[in-house]
């Protein structure tokens, strides 16, 4: 019975994501991808990063991202600062998540998680986020909408406000 409740959770939070316009297939999925790429050492911008810890996916920071993914998917539009001034830290504070530290990587265009996390590592910034050991947490979300870019990510780090620094001077 424990395992089935978290199954038919995912499987609702699914359902939910398919009926509001979600371009992304399962959580099971990011964070397989996600700690597979943070399980090598990635070159971000000239600079070699270590392999990182794995992430656990995240509730809050998921639904953070998903509504997040949706205010963007609305208003055709790419930008860390919301329409109404919210910045990261004040969305998930928000969404009622306490966090030490956050981070956030947000795309348009790309149709697959391979296809957004290949433009990230390109991206030497949106790369670092990906490979800050610091981050224990993430919640990621892709919403379908009617603009140019048809597709938007929305991708948010996290460390609670109770974790340890895994290594002392990292602040993305």
């Amino acid at each position: 019975m424990r395992l089935l409740l978290p199954l038919l959770m995912g499987l609702s939070c699914m359902a939910a994501a398919a009926a509001d316009g979600a371009c992304m297939s399962d959580e099971a999925s990011a964070v397989r991808a996600l700690n597979a790429l943070r399980a090598q050492a990635q070159t971000c911008g000239g600079r070699l990063w270590p392999a990182a810890p794995a992430l656990r996916w995240q509730a809050t920071l998921g639904n953070a991202a998903r509504r997040y993914a949706q205010e963007l998917a609305a208003q055709d539009r790419l930008d860390h600062v919301g329409a109404d001034g919210a910045t990261l830290r004040t969305r998930l504070r928000e969404a009622g998540y306490v966090m030490r530290l956050s981070g956030e990587n947000l795309a348009g265009g790309p149709e697959t998680l391979d296809e957004v996390l290949a433009l990230w590592l390109a991206s030497p910034a949106h790369c670092e986020n990906l490979m800050g050991a610091d981050f224990q947490e993430f919640g990621l979300a892709c919403v379908s909408g009617p603009g140019r870019l048809q597709r938007y990510w929305v991708l948010q780090l996290g460390s609670p406000a109770s974790a340890p620094r895994s290594s002392p001077g990292r602040s993305p």
